[in-house]
């Protein structure tokens, strides 16, 4: 079930409690909306949702938390571009512990 899940981009529910953020749409820049470089460094973010026994799901496995994470470090004038995406999704033991992410890859660039 929750790789279907994780397949069609939907979120985990929770019976007794849910606070999850799915991906939904996210448009990047191409390498012809910036600078590109050949030396601009690869980049990578990954977020997650989880869920217990899918009674309770928390976490936020959306684009804007990936992108987040994968810029970290990078200066601030820096766009994520030329982005791949890809969904990951894990169930342990008929749903004790699920989790769903999301991972995009990119190159760092400047705009300037």
């Amino acid at each position: 079930m929750a790789g279907a899940l994780a397949l069609s981009g939907c979120a985990l529910p929770g019976i007794f409690y849910t606070n999850v953020t799915g991906p939904f749409a996210y448009r990047s820049a191409a390498p012809g909306d910036v600078r590109a470089k050949p030396t601009d460094p690869i980049v990578r973010g990954k977020s997650c949702q989880r869920s217990i026994f899918f009674l309770v799901s928390w976490g936020d496995s959306g684009y804007g938390a990936a992108v987040q994470n994968a810029m970290k470090g990078q200066p601030k004038d820096e766009v994520l571009y030329d982005v791949k995406c890809d969904a990951s999704g894990k169930v342990y033991l008929f749903g004790i512990y699920a989790e769903i992410c999301t991972i995009v890859t990119g190159k760092a660039g400047n705009t300037q």
